[in-house]
């Protein structure tokens, strides 16, 4: 079962609750899936077109409870070896002048005299529109498994209405863009945050809490990977480093002569000479008496500069 078809699942099984809420998901369907056609003057035909038969046994008993209706349900084969199917549920001729009514989908000024976006008083309520986000998922949502990317999307039968889906989702705090794809408008979402509050208002939890379990792996895996990285890199850094140090200091030895320098000379040489591998906050204790690390480096850095003049003085000559 793919990640998608699991919150399809979980999300028939969250029957809806509310007549008001009924209205709001059964408007989702037809508008999402153009399941609204014109047939004539002031002639309409209602139909909801699904890819799974438990996505239509769910709108099947929304309709019949909320709006006492019997859709009729036929399966359709999309290619000959019948691997793709699609569900339709057709609404009875005499009762698509009432739902037109109930849902307030008619628009004289519209094209065709439907709406391309539901009614405002039909999503006054958080409920009603977290309703409607619900069922365009029902309908046309995708998902991806997160943990190979966060990848959400929902198809639109027109431009009008995946702006306005946008705009929706924008306001119940949820990032989403538009695209063309194939003929379709897409709103779509990249981020892990907007699919979670999706995932959390249409009421699929269990996808959500997974969702956030893959994230937290997901973070700590790549802070793991960023302080291995971290590390290597300085300790990468600190070799370097004391290699340089040292080379430097037997340089001085056999061109100056151990003798030749200052006691905290001798003592800083002699000190990386026997630790090579020992941090400069480590090497900075062993003095006598103790300095700090920043005094010690400071050290380090003078006997560098004494073997670069040495080098440019037998250069020179």
């Amino acid at each position: 079962m793919t990640y998608t078809e699991s919150v399809r699942d979980e999300l028939i099984h969250n029957e809806c609750g509310r007549e008001c809420c009924a209205r709001a998901e059964l408007c989702a369907a037809l508008l999402l899936s153009g399941g609204v056609s014109f047939r004539g003057r002031d002639r309409y035909g209602l139909r909801i077109t699904v890819s799974r038969p438990s996505v239509s046994r769910y709108y099947f008993s929304l309709i019949k409870k909320y709006f006492a209706v019997s859709c009729d349900i036929s399966m359709l084969k999309l290619n000959r070896l019948g691997e793709q199917t699609e569900v339709r549920l057709e609404f009875p001729q005499d009762s698509v002048e009432r739902i037109m009514d109930e849902l307030m989908l008619r628009d004289e000024n519209a094209l065709f005299g439907v709406k391309t976006q539901p009614a405002d008083q039909l999503i006054q309520r958080d409920c009603c529109r977290d309703a409607f986000i619900k069922s365009a998922f029902l309908i046309t949502g995708c998902i991806s498994n997160p943990e190979r990317e966060y990848s959400l999307t929902l198809s639109c039968a027109g431009e009008e209405t995946a702006l306005w889906l946008k705009e929706l989702l924008h306001a119940r705090s949820m990032k989403a863009e538009t695209n063309l794809r194939r003929g379709r408008f897409i709103v779509y979402m990249k981020d892990a945050e907007s699919i979670s509050v999706l995932l959390t208002v249409t009421g699929a939890h269990t996808a959500r809490l997974k969702l956030e379990n893959t994230r937290i792996m997901k973070e700590l895996r790549n802070n793991t990977n960023r302080l291995t990285n971290c590390d290597s890199g300085n300790i990468e850094k600190t070799v370097r480093t004391a290699a340089r140090q040292i080379a430097d200091i037997t340089y001085l030895a056999e061109t100056v002569g151990m003798d030749k320098l200052p006691a905290w000379a001798r003592e800083t040489a002699s000190l990386r000479l026997e630790n090579p591998d020992t941090p400069l906050s480590e090497l900075a204790r062993l003095t006598d008496p103790p300095i700090g690390k920043s005094g010690l480096n400071n050290r380090l850095r003078r006997l560098s500069e004494m073997a670069e003049k040495a080098r440019e003085g037998e250069n020179g000559s």
